[in-house]
């Protein structure tokens, strides 16, 4: 044991030293907040409506009727709040379009045809679809109008309403969905990140032939336990500190959103309790495969070659996490959150969106850490095997041919 806590506050104080390491923490926590502060710092941005709109405000366009079926014109411009000028001829109208007197005009040929006067027109013209919008509107009214149909008739028809509420029973996967994204994309992170920076740093040591001293000095299972649960706790500590951010700026200017964010913020300790102790555990299953692959390589350019079937396994469950996301009872996920590599994000999205026994979860998290435990016990003797061969890369397989050949 204390040899192992040796090595577990030495490989903890390499990483709180790291300056990368801590510069990165506070820039990436910084930029979470910031990204929920700083919009209630914008006025209007958050849905702030503006009660009126000045006079000098208004856009300037112009308006030509060369038709005797619009009636009421003036209906028509009271949908588009600008600054309307009245033109008897379109070549008045044109002109001013020209020299800039309006910004652009339009020219009524029929109840169903109009012409759109602009000098340049950009894409996605807001003045063009407003006016189109507009003026359907109003053909309608007119039609309406002329079958004896009256507007207030129209609205208490749309007013016409049936009324359907949900009694939920299990979860509620729509409002449960964007947290639990967010939490699965926070391990699929940790694993693939901070999996690979154990393995460097085994490599590490390894090509500079420290670790020749440190295996025959120190008991192996201490040195890749306290490697691998200091790697894992740094990275826990990282997560915590950026998301701990975005959960207190959201806590002070949750006012200020309107709650619009609770669906991202609100979660039950339930699931969070889950999320911790499955994540957790999937988390050091991989990062005590990482160590071993470490080991069994002596350059580090070596470690993406010998990681990639870790890797494709990880990405493979994260797939079938998101994939359990929409339907989270299916047979897929259900196999899944029984099998140690998968489980992690299996059984969290089962706990947290959908329908599980107790025992399940139960039988589930007991598979999971003896995996873990074997998983460690394994790479310590890997570990050691692997740190005193040099050259090419250790397959795996050879690696353990060689333990079961030691051991009879």
């Amino acid at each position: 044991m204390k040899q192992f806590l040796t090595v577990l506050r030495f490989e903890l104080n390499n990483y709180f030293k790291n300056k990368s390491f801590v510069v990165t923490t506070v820039i990436l926590a910084l930029i979470v907040a910031g990204v929920i502060i700083v919009p209630t710092m914008i006025p209007g941005l958050l849905g702030d409506k503006k009660t009126e709109e000045s006079e000098e405000s208004l856009t300037e366009l112009g308006i030509c009727v060369n038709t005797d079926e619009m009636e009421n014109v003036e209906k028509l411009l009271e949908k588009i709040p600008a600054k309307w000028t009245k033109y008897e001829e379109k070549e008045s109208l044109k002109k001013d379009v020209e020299d800039g007197i309006i910004e652009s005009g339009f020219v009524l040929n029929s109840l169903s045809d109009a012409t759109y006067v602009v000098m340049n027109m950009g894409v996605g013209d807001e003045i063009f679809s407003e006016f189109e919008n507009a003026f359907t509107e109003y053909r309608k009214e007119q039609y309406l109008a002329e079958k004896g149909i009256t507007q207030e008739d129209l609205l208490a028809l749309d007013g016409i309403q049936s009324t359907v509420t949900p009694e939920i029973l299990g979860k509620n996967s729509a409002k449960n969905y964007a947290y639990t994204y967010v939490l699965v994309f926070c391990v699929y992170f940790l694993i693939l990140f901070y999996g690979q920076m154990i393995a460097v740093s085994v490599t590490t040591e390894k090509s500079n032939r420290a670790i020749e001293i440190l295996v025959t000095s120190v008991n192996p299972n201490s040195l890749i336990f306290g490697k691998v649960l200091a790697g894992a706790l740094s990275g826990i500590l990282q997560m915590v500190i950026i998301l701990g951010s975005a959960f207190a700026a959201y806590g002070a200017f949750r006012e200020a959103w309107g709650e619009m964010l609770d669906f991202l913020f609100h979660i039950p300790a339930k699931v969070l309790v889950s999320f911790a102790f499955f994540g957790i555990l999937s988390y050091l299953l991989y990062a005590f495969i990482f160590g071993m692959l470490g080991a069994l390589v002596s350059k580090t350019e070596d470690i993406s070659k010998s990681a990639t079937p870790v890797t494709i396994l990880y990405v493979a469950s994260f797939m079938i996490a998101i994939f359990g996301l929409s339907d989270c009872d299916s047979m897929m996920v259900k196999v899944a959150s029984f099998i140690p590599f998968t489980s992690g994000n299996a059984m969290f999205i089962r706990i947290s969106m959908g329908n599980v026994a107790v025992w399940e979860i139960i039988v589930s998290a007991v598979i999971l850490l003896a995996a873990c435990v074997i998983t460690g016990i394994l790479g310590a003797k890997l570990f050691r095997f692997g740190t005193l061969h040099y050259g090419n890369p250790v397959k795996l397989t050879r690696a353990l041919r060689a333990l079961k050949e030691q051991s009879s």
